[in-house]
């Protein structure tokens, strides 16, 4: 049976890289015919008119190879909840990419793209997929909600470097293989396999200097399918240390997100939920290191190393004792308390107006 899901993993792996390389070529030429470029402006990092729609081609690659696992290759039934979580990734690119396509007039609204999430979730919890605390279904579903759209909303504000958005989510999909494999779930590493295939051949046209964008399709699928992935595994037979798992795992993004917004609300840049909402500036994690003096391709790499150290700790988490679980936490947030200190007292490259 491992044989099995092994060469099974090697081919939607490879499946889905070769599709999202090749799709990129192809949803390259078509944003440029289309106009839907990304133009250089105040506030960002990019010089030169770059294609988005990108998030296409890594949903494409990702989709597409699951396909092949499930119909073509003898190997590999999703099931329902599974493909719950496909649709609903579908759902959440598809919103990404009509804020790429109108994105030259202004985009869909923050608050629009904020209820379609909600909705999201809901039609998803109806398929099982939502948190199973003992709490009642309301209170079960609020926490659901605030997840899926932390993690999709972390996802698009880490989107602000070539490659940074895509690598960040390719560690977090190996670091959910890692411990599927650990686990015996082989069906949820499927799904990594996926992901992780599909961001790798994105690799190659976003890393610097990107000739395309992901754009809020590719952010936007990521982050929701990674958070979902986060709530549906059976990380751990242990509920504290399975809540956990997955907040380890993409702690960087989030992490990053809540710092943004307590120093933009605490130095009054933004007020109120509208403004904190829609504001962007380059006063992300990235970019402080960035201002350093590190090149953009190093800044990158620097983030993705932090990333896979603090996901290793998810790997090992699941293993500890309770005292052990705890002090492994512990840990992990004293650490990234003390990466954000030191950034916290470093200029970005271009101070937010």
């Amino acid at each position: 049976m491992i044989k099995e899901w092994i060469l099974n993993y090697l081919a939607v792996f490879a499946a889905a890289a070769i599709i999202s390389y090749l799709f990129g070529f192809i949803i390259k030429s078509f944003a440029k015919s289309l106009g839907i470029i990304d133009n250089p402006a105040e506030g960002k990092l990019h010089q030169t008119p770059t294609p988005r729609l990108g998030g296409l081609a890594i949903f494409l690659g990702f989709s597409l190879s699951l396909f092949l696992s499930q119909y073509i290759l003898p190997f590999g039934t999703l099931g329902p909840q599974r493909w719950a979580i496909i649709i609903g990734a579908l759902m959440t690119m598809f919103v990404g990419a009509m804020d790429d396509l109108t994105a030259s007039r202004g985009g869909v609204p923050a608050a629009i793209k904020l209820i379609i999430l909600f909705v999201i979730t809901y039609i998803l919890s109806q398929a099982g997929i939502m948190v199973n605390f003992p709490f009642p279904y309301l209170i079960n579903l609020i926490i659901t909600m605030t997840w899926l759209v932390g993690v999709t909303s972390a996802f698009n504000a880490m989107d602000n470097m070539d490659g940074l958005a895509s690598g960040l989510a390719l560690i977090a999909s190996m670091a959910y293989l890692a411990i599927a494999i650990q686990t015996g779930q082989w069906t949820w590493g499927l799904i990594s396999v996926g992901l992780i295939g599909a961001n790798l051949g994105f690799l190659r046209h976003n890393f610097y200097p990107a000739k395309i964008f992901m754009g809020d399709s590719g952010s936007f699928f990521l982050g929701f399918t990674l958070a979902a992935l986060g709530i549906m595994g059976g990380w751990s037979t242990n509920p504290f240390k399975a809540s956990f798992v997955p907040i380890i795992i993409l702690g960087l993004p989030l992490l990053d997100l809540v710092y943004v917004i307590y120093r933009r609300y605490r130095q009054g840049i933004t007020h109120g939920i509208k403004e904190i909402i829609t504001y962007s500036a380059q006063d992300h994690f990235s970019h402080r290191l960035k201002a350093l003096g590190l090149s953009h391709k190093q800044t990158v790499i620097l983030v993705w190393l932090i990333s896979f150290c603090v996901s290793c700790g998810a790997f090992i988490l699941r293993n500890t004792r309770k005292w052990e679980a705890i002090l492994l936490l512990f840990q992990f947030v004293l650490i990234v308390l003390i990466v954000f200190i030191i950034v916290s007292r470093i200029a970005p490259t271009r101070e937010p107006k």
